[in-house]
C-alpha cells in the first residue's frame, strides 16, 4: 500500500543570486465559479492514495457497493467498515488522480459520504525504583495525594489503548492486560499477518509509542519495579491500529467500534468493551471533513465509553485536528515541567483539559521488553487524564462521561494567559487537572448537584446557518426544573430552547443560529435550580466555529513570486516578500510582474492568496491557489503571458503557500 505524505525538507539558509532583474510574467486570476474545485489544488493531510472511505445513503442497493466507478477508475470493494452502509474502497492511483475521483463520487446521489482515507500519527507513594523520574509530572497533577483516596483497586475499571501495540513480555504490564486485538491491515505491520487477536507491537524500528501511553495509564505499580502506572487496578485492553507512528483511519473507526463493544464484520465480538478509551494519536485534519470518524465516536459514547483524545502536537488550534476537534470527545493540551502550556501542544476553545505531556524534560513510562524512557507529547497527556478518570470511575462505577468531564473541569487549576502563552487563559480549556481534588468532590459529594452536557459539543457551520444541540440535564438529590441560560454566541443571534427554559425533563433543544460574523466562539450553557433554599449549578460548553463564506472578489489578492535558485539534489528557495497586490474588483483580473530574474534561477513558482477573513494566516474561509500545469504546481521562467490561476476556498487539505515554505524549512511568511 502506498502512502502519500507531506514531505520535509530542512535547508541551509542561501544567498540572494545575482542576475538582472528585467523579466515579465503576466497572465489572469480569477474566482473557481461557486460549486467548483480542482481537485489537483488541494494537497491533503496525509492519506493512502486510492483509498476511499464511502457511506451510502438509506435503501440503496447493496450491489451499488462492489464495485464503483469513480472518475474512469474503477474502485474495488476492500472490506466493510463497522459503520452501517459504510465501506473501504482501493484503486492504484496517484495522489491527483484521488483527488479526482473523490470529486466523482462526493457528487454521486447514492453517496451519503465519501473521503479519503487518512493518515493518523502518533500524538500512597509506590516503591517502583524508577518512580522518582516520574514525580514531576505525577507531582503536578497532585496524584500522590490522590492515591491516598483510590488506586483504581475499588472496582478495576477497563481502559482500550488504541494506539501501536503492546509489549506482552514487558514485566511492568504482567497481569495488567486483557485479551486485545490487532486492526491494522496494512501488510508492513511487522508480523505479516494483518489483523488477528495478536496486538503485539512488531513495528520495525518500533519506539513502542503504545507500550509508553499502556504504562502512563497502568503500569503495575507499587511491585518493586520499574515505574507506576496512574490507576493501579485499571485492567488494559491493547487495541492495535498504528504502525511504527502511523495508521490509517479505516483501522482507527474500526477498532474504536470494537474497543466500545460494538461490531465489526469479520473480528470476533469483544468479551472486556472498554469503559474508557484513550486515543493518542491524530491528524491535521478538521473532523467535519472525517464523518466517519465522528460517527464512530457517536456510536462509541452512545455505549457508555468516555473517549480521552490527544489535543495534537502542532503549536495549533486543535479543531483543525481529529480526533481532537471531533465532538464527544475529551480533548488534552499539554503542560511542562514548569507548568505551562508546552510549545508545541495545540490550543484553543476545543481544549477541555491540560496534564503533563514533557517538553524539556519528558514522561516517563514503560518502552520496549523491560526497558523505560522518556517522550513528550499530547500523546502523553492524554493517558493521564485516562488514569485520572479510571480512578474515578472506580471510585463511582456509575461515572458518566459528563460527570466526569465537570468535575474535572470544576477542580482543575487554571492556566493563566502567560501560562498557556495565548490571549486568552481558556484556550488551555479549565486548566491543569487536580486527581486529588477531583477524588475529594467523589468522596464527598454535595447534597445536591447537576451536570448538563451537549451533543455535539463541537460545530462548524457557515454564517446565517444554524444547528440543533441536545442539553442534557442530570440531577443529583432533586427533580425540580432547570432554569438555563447561554453565554459567548454570535452577537445579533438569539438562541433558543425547546422545550424552553426553566426545563422540567432531561433534555431539551437548544437551536444555535451562527450568524453573519466568521470567528470561533465558545459557549456556556449554565443551569440553575434552587432546592431547599440552596442554589444549584451546572455548566457545558459548546465550541462553535463560523467559517467565513469566500467572497466572490479578487480585489485585495496577493500574487507571490517565489524564487526557485535549485532543484536538485535539494530545492532551494528565495521566497517572495513583495507580493503583487491586484487593487481591481470582480471575478478576475489581470495581473502583470516586471523586474524578475532571467538567469541564475530556475524559475518562479507562483501563488495567489486571498485573506478573507483578515487574520494575515492561510486557513480555512481563504481564497488561495497555485499555477498549475496539468494539475502539477508549475515552474515559470520569465518572459511568459497568459497564465491563468483560479481562486478557490482553502480547505484543512490545502497545500498553501505557509505549509509548503513551512515544509521547505523556511519561516512562516
Amino acid at each position: 500500500m502506498r502512502r502519500y505524505w507531506l514531505g520535509l525538507l530542512l535547508l541551509a539558509a542561501c544567498t540572494s543570486p545575482q542576475f538582472s532583474p528585467n523579466g515579465v510574467i503576466s497572465g489572469t486570476v480569477r474566482i473557481a465559479p461557486q460549486g467548483q474545485t480542482h481537485p489537483a489544488s488541494v494537497e491533503p493531510a496525509p492519506f493512502v492514495e486510492g483509498e476511499f472511505i464511502v457511506r451510502f445513503r438509506p435503501r440503496v442497493g447493496l450491489q451499488s457497493a462492489e464495485p464503483l466507478s469513480a472518475g474512469g477508475a474503477v474502485l474495488e470493494l476492500v472490506r466493510p467498515l463497522g459503520l452501517e452502509r459504510t465501506f473501504l474502497y482501493r484503486a492504484r492511483l496517484a495522489p491527483g488522480e484521488t483527488l479526482a475521483a473523490l470529486q466523482t463520487l462526493q457528487a454521486r446521489g447514492d453517496i451519503e459520504y465519501a473521503h479519503p482515507n487518512y493518515i493518523l500519527s502518533t500524538q500512597a507513594t509506590p516503591n517502583d525504583p524508577l518512580y522518582p523520574s516520574q514525580s514531576w509530572h505525577y507531582g503536578a497533577i497532585n496524584l500522590p495525594a490522590a492515591w491516598d483516596i483510590e488506586t483504581g483497586a475499588s472496582n478495576p475499571v477497563t481502559v482500550a489503548v488504541i494506539d501501536g501495540g503492546v509489549v506482552r513480555g514487558h514485566p511492568d504490564l504482567a497481569g495488567r492486560l486483557l485479551p486485545g486485538y490487532d486492526f491494522y491491515s496494512n501488510a508492513d505491520s511487522g508480523d505479516g499477518d494483518g489483523r488477528d487477536p495478536d496486538p503485539e507491537d512488531t513495528a520495525p524500528g518500533s519506539t513502542f509509542h503504545g507500550n509508553h501511553v499502556t504504562g502512563i495509564v497502568g503500569a503495575a505499580t507499587n511491585n518493586n519495579r520499574g515505574v507506576a502506572g496512574v490507576s493501579w487496578g485499571a485492567r488494559i485492553l491493547p487495541v492495535r491500529a498504528i504502525s511504527g507512528s502511523s495508521g490509517t483511519l479505516a483501522d482507527l473507526i474500526d477498532a474504536l467500534r470494537w474497543a466500545a463493544g460494538l461490531e465489526v464484520s469479520g473480528v470476533p465480538s469483544n468479551p472486556n468493551p472498554a469503559q474508557i478509551i484513550n486515543l493518542s494519536l491524530g491528524g491535521p485534519v478538521a473532523c467535519a471533513n472525517v464523518p466517519a470518524l465522528q460517527q464512530a465516536i457517536d456510536e462509541a459514547k452512545a455505549r457508555g465509553a468516555i473517549i480521552v483524545v490527544a489535543a495534537g502536537n502542532a503549536n495549533t488550534d486543535a479543531s483543525t485536528f481529529s480526533p481532537a476537534g471531533c465532538s464527544g470527545v475529551i480533548t488534552v493540551g499539554a503542560t511542562n515541567e514548569q507548568g505551562n502550556r508546552a510549545s508545541y501542544s495545540n490550543h484553543g476553545p476545543r481544549i477541555d483539559l491540560m496534564a503533563p505531556g514533557g517538553e524539556n524534560q519528558g514522561v516517563y513510562s514503560t518502552t520496549g521488553n523491560e526497558q523505560y524512557g522518556a517522550m513528550a507529547g499530547t500523546s502523553m497527556a492524554a493517558p493521564h487524564v485516562a488514569g485520572v478518570l479510571a480512578l474515578m470511575k472506580s471510585r463511582k462505577p456509575s461515572l458518566s462521561a459528563a460527570e466526569g468531564l465537570a468535575i474535572l473541569r470544576e477542580t482543575a487549576r487554571p492556566l493563566s494567559p502567560a501560562q498557556c502563552g495565548r490571549p486568552s487563559a481558556s484556550e488551555c480549556g479549565a486548566g491543569l487537572i487536580d486527581a486529588r481534588a477531583a477524588l475529594e468532590r467523589l468522596s464527598t459529594p454535595p447534597a445536591y448537584s447537576l451536570v448538563l452536557s451537549a451533543s455535539p459539543n463541537a460545530l462548524f457551520l457557515r454564517p446565517n446557518t444554524s444547528a440543533q444541540v441536545t442539553i442534557a440535564l442530570e440531577r443529583s438529590g432533586f427533580s425540580g426544573p432547570v432554569s438555563l441560560s447561554i453565554s459567548g454566541h454570535p452577537s445579533g443571534t438569539t438562541p433558543s430552547f425547546n422545550p424552553p427554559s426553566p426545563v422540567a425533563g432531561n433534555q431539551t433543544i437548544l437551536t444555535l443560529p451562527a450568524g453573519s460574523t466568521p470567528g470561533s466562539y465558545t459557549l456556556a450553557v449554565r443551569g440553575r435550580a434552587s432546592v431547599s433554599g440552596q442554589s444549584v449549578e451546572g455548566e457545558t460548553r459548546i465550541v462553535l466555529v463560523v467559517q467565513p463564506t469566500p467572497s466572490p472578489d479578487v480585489q485585495g489578492t496577493r500574487i507571490y513570486f517565489d524564487a526557485v535558485l535549485r532543484e536538485q539534489p535539494t530545492l532551494s528557495l528565495q521566497p517572495d516578500t513583495n507580493p503583487l497586490l491586484i487593487t481591481q474588483s470582480g471575478l478576475q483580473a489581470p495581473f502583470v510582474r516586471t523586474g524578475l530574474a532571467t538567469t541564475g534561477l530556475v524559475g518562479y513558482r507562483i501563488s495567489a492568496w486571498k485573506d478573507v477573513n483578515n487574520n494575515n494566516r492561510q486557513d480555512e474561509g481563504d481564497l488561495f491557489g497555485w499555477y498549475r500545469v496539468n494539475g502539477a504546481i508549475a515552474t515559470v521562467m520569465p518572459d511568459r503571458s497568459g497564465l491563468e490561476i483560479t481562486l478557490e476556498p482553502v480547505l484543512s487539505t490545502t497545500l498553501t503557500r505557509e505549509k509548503w515554505l513551512q515544509q521547505m524549512g523556511y519561516p512562516s511568511p
